[in-house]
Parts: structure tokens; sequence; C-alpha cells
């Protein structure tokens, strides 16, 4: 009998002992659910494997109720820690988003990640932004002011607006990203509607189609200018002046190189142009500090002493300041800053594209466009004033050793790389009438189309600051400004729609104001240029009649038609 109740109370105490053991498990388990791992007490581990993998493993199945005890506390055991790891894997995931976010890649599924490295991608993004318009920036001032001080203003507006067009180059990043869109004709279809893709297409087309004939002006006036300062005035009869030698570089030099199969060898053109613009900022930084066109200075005298009916004068402090005509200097700096169809091509490219980094190379970019444009801006205007040509080079004497150079190396690098620009708006054509193989014959009949129509257009428009102004604020505005914020608000609408935790957020509503902000640049912008061409043969005429301006400081340069 003794034997028997000494053997009950065993059992009996060995069944609650290992319920006691089994509570404490599960208190165990519940303070490593509850708690983080760094929260955990050192001796949780050990109590748990202790009590579930160790004393109630060994518990023999002769009772029913120890053998639940040994069935249940390991799955119930496995399960917490699998719920605990999840939620440590989801909050670091939450974490991670929410933090980390410029840090996540912005490439879409499916496309290969860019090899080229940050330094590659700035400077090929700032010889993209970078071109001839920097030679109508001085202009851009004249047009407004002939008042040194109002170069503080003139900078001012140009890093302004430097910054406004590097956030609007990195919301189509942003586009990219949100939509899988790999061009900007393809970012428009996706969030503001297939049916009118054409739009920012045909936009495209117009604007290469512009920036050629832009480079047509210029190659007319530089190498007329080259043509004075070899002396050549006549060749087989035929007189030697700007529209014989533009008709002659087209039919016999553009021609030819729009019609060649591939443009490969071509490429090197670009890294000329930078060359070219490097050597241009530089003479005419030496010009300006030792003062060769001011009064008294050697090409100042050379100019007086040659004369002539075509004589454009400097001037400082006598026409004042026209604000309303700053307009005409923002459309400028509108087309210099313009390469906003090439951002998804920017993106690709990057190496390791996280949103940080695309940033990075934005903004560092668009701010070394600032500073070239600030170089060519300062240096001309504060050398002929008021009477900044269109294109500055038309200032300098073609006496001028150093501007000669410089003209023949953006003439050179311009005609070299007109055919790549040419290749952009067949591109762009094709696209527009959906044509997916063309032709040989198409693409020759194009070329000649182009051409004839390029020409033309530059014998009959002479301001190269007229045009390069009208067509920044009409094209420029939009597709810098207008069509970017729109396709990011569509982007930002179908996020919301699809997760409805998502906010439009502020750039939403920012996005919304610049749309709003290019339209109205882009409409009065355009609206003033015209007036200011209207008006200002009959200002230029009269400063030709009347000669010199008793408060203002004159240099002359001459030209023959």
């Amino acid at each position: 009998m003794t034997f028997a109740v000494v053997s009950t109370f065993i059992m009996l105490s060995r069944e609650g002992f290992l319920r006691l053991c089994f509570t404490l498990c599960l208190v165990q388990e519940a303070r490593a659910f509850m708690f983080q791992p760094s929260q955990l007490p050192a001796s949780a581990g050990a109590a748990r494997t202790l009590a579930c993998r160790g004393m109630l493993r060994r518990s023999p199945p002769t009772s029913g109720v120890s053998g639940v005890l040994c069935a249940e506390p390991q799955p119930f055991s496995s399960s917490l820690v699998r719920r605990k790891q999840f939620s440590l894997v989801k909050t670091q995931a939450a974490s991670s988003a929410a933090g980390n976010e410029s840090s996540r890649s912005m490439l879409p599924v499916g496309w290969k990640p860019g090899d080229t490295p940050m330094g590659g991608c700035v400077s090929n993004l700032i010889k993209n932004i970078v071109g001839s318009g920097v030679l109508c920036l001085a202009g851009g001032v004249a047009a407004f002011s002939d008042q040194r001080q109002t170069l503080v203003l003139a900078l001012g507006i140009a890093f302004t607006f430097a910054a406004i067009a590097g956030y609007c180059f990195a919301m189509i990043g942003k586009v990219c990203e949100m939509t899988g869109a790999k061009s900007y004709t393809e970012g428009w279809a996706k969030t503001v509607g297939e049916s009118t893709a054409w739009i920012p297409n045909l936009i495209v087309v117009f604007k290469t189609w512009s920036a050629c004939l832009i480079y047509s002006m210029i190659i007319g006036d530089l190498f007329s200018d080259l043509a004075i300062t070899a002396g050549v005035s006549q060749v087989a009869g035929v007189a030697v002046n700007r529209n014989s030698i533009l008709f002659v570089a087209h039919l016999f030099g553009l021609l030819p190189l729009c019609l060649l199969r591939s443009f490969t060898f071509l490429s090197y053109a670009s890294f000329l142009g930078i060359g070219g613009l490097l050597f241009t900022a530089f003479f005419m930084i030496l010009r300006l500090v030792e003062g060769s066109y001011a009064p008294g200075g050697v090409f100042f005298n050379q100019l007086v002493a040659s004369g002539g009916k075509n004589i454009i004068v400097s001037s400082f402090d006598v026409m004042g300041t026209k604000l309303i005509k700053s307009l005409i200097l923002i459309s400028m700096l509108t087309n210099s800053y313009l390469c906003h169809y090439n951002a998804p091509k920017f993106l690709r490219e990057l190496q390791d594209a996280t949103r940080k980094r695309f940033d990075t190379l934005t903004y560092s970019s668009f701010f070394g466009a600032f500073l070239m444009n600030a170089i060519y801006m300062v240096a001309g205007f504060l050398t002929f004033g008021g009477m900044s040509c269109g294109l500055i080079l038309n200032n300098y004497a073609t006496s001028d050793f150093l501007a000669t150079i410089s003209r023949g190396a953006i003439g050179s690098s311009i005609l070299l790389g007109y055919a790549l620009t040419f290749d952009g708006f067949r591109t762009s054509v094709l696209e527009f009438f959906k044509v997916k193989e063309p032709t040989q014959k198409l693409k020759d009949v194009i070329a000649c189309v182009f051409i004839a129509s390029v020409c033309a257009g530059s014998m009959i428009l002479r301001d190269l600051g007229v045009v390069v102004s009208f067509l920044g604020a009409l094209l420029g505005s939009f597709v810098i400004y207008v069509f970017p914020s729109m396709m990011f608000r569509g982007a930002k609408r179908q996020l919301v729609k699809s997760d409805s935790s998502k906010s439009l957020g502020l750039d939403y509503h920012v996005a919304g104001g610049l749309i709003g902000l290019g339209t109205f640049l882009g409409l009065l912008g355009a609206t003033v240029v015209v007036l200011k061409v209207n008006t200002g043969r009959v200002l230029m005429f009269t400063d030709r009649r009347t000669g010199l301006h008793k408060n203002s400081i004159l240099s002359c340069h001459v030209f023959s038609d």
C-alpha cells in the first residue's frame, strides 16, 4: 500500500512538474514574440531548449496527458518562432521602403542595369545639354538691358531655370520608375494616353528640325566671317556672301553627310564641339580681361578704322532696363537646358541607378551647364554690352586670330555633327508616321526635303537670337516644363489608384504649378520675341543713323552681305 501511494505521488509530481515546464515554455515563447531580439533575456533560448526539447521530449508516452504534452509544444513553439521571424522581416522591409527609398533601384523590371559610372554620365549629360545655344546668351541679356548690374539678375534667372529644368529632368526618371516607360513618348502614352502620344513626338520632330536650322544659321555667319578673314570675296565670278556660302555648304557638304548609310564615324564630332566651346570661353575671357575691345584697345581701333555701313555698336547705360523683355533671355535659357527627351536613356546607362544617384547625376550636370552659360553670358555682355549679337562671335573682329580659330572649330564641329541631329529628326519622322521598316529610297527622300527646307529657312532668317528664343519659348517650355509634369501627375494618379495607402504628395501639386508656369512662359515669351523683332529693326536703324550716343562706350564690327 505504501509503495502504491508513493508511486502515485511520484507520478502526479512528475505530471505536475511537466505541466509547470510546459507553462514556463509558453511564457518564454510569448516573451520572445513580444520583445525585440535585443530585449530578449539571454536565458530565454536555453530555457526553451531545456523545457521543450529536453525534458518534454524525453517523457515516456505511457500517459495520455504526457503524450499530448510531448506532441503539442514543439509545433506550437516552432510556429511562434516562425511568426516572430516573419514579423521581423516584414518590419525590416517596411523600414527599408520608408527610410531607404532613395537607395532603391529606379530601374523597372526587365531593364538591363547600366554600366556607365557617375563621372562618365555627368560628362555625357553636360555635353548633351551644352550646345551652340550658349553663344546667344549675351544677346539675350542685351535684349532687355545694357546695364552691367543687370548681370546679377540675369545670373539669378539662369540658375533658377537650371534648377527647374533639372527638377523636371528628374521627374521623367521617376515616371520611368513608376510606369516602366523606356522613352519620352512611351512615358506619355502610359500616363496621359496613347491616343495623344503623337503630340510629344511631333514636338520632337520640330525641335530636331529647328536645331538643324540654328546650326545652318551659325554656319552661314561663321563661314562668312572666315571668308572675310581670308580675303575671299569672289570665286569663279560668284560673290562670296552668306547666302552663297549656305547654298554651297548644304548642297556639297551637308546633303552628302545626311545621305550616308551610317553615321558611326561622326560620333567624335561632339568632342570637337565641346573643345571648340571651351576654347571660345577661354578667348572671350581673355579679350575681356585685356580690354582689346574697349575704347583704345587694339581691336577697337581696328574696327573703328575699318568703318562700314553695317556697324554694330556696343553700349552701356544708354537704353536702360526693360524687365518684360527678360522673357527673351528666359526663352533662350529654356532652349539651352533642353535635353529632357534623353532622360530615360541616361537612367538606363547609369551604373547602380538609385534615386539618390540619378538625382546627383541630374543636378550636378545642370549646375555644370549653368556654369558654362554663365561664362558666356558674363564675358560676352561685359565686352559688348547692350549691342551683343544673337551670335556673340559676330561681335568680334575678323582680324582677331583667336576668334578665327574659334569660328573654325565650332563651324567644323557643327558640320560634322549635323548629320547626327538629322538622324534624330528622321527617326522622329518615321516614328510619327509609324514606319517601322523604311526603305533606303524613303530615307534619301527625307534627307533631300530636309536639307532644302533648312537651307531656305537659314537664308531667310538672319537673327539667331530671335530664332533661338522663339523656339525655346514655344517648343522648349512644353518639352521641359509642361509635358514632364503632365506625365508625372498621370503616373502618380495611377499609383494612388492601385494602392490606396499611397498619397499624391507635394510633388504632385508642384508639377501642377509647373504646367501653368511652362504654358505662361511659352505663350508670353513667344509674344515678346515677336514684338521685339517688329520694334527692334526701327531701334537698330535709328542707332545706325544717329551714330554715337553721348553716354555710350562704342565698338564697331564690319560685315558685308
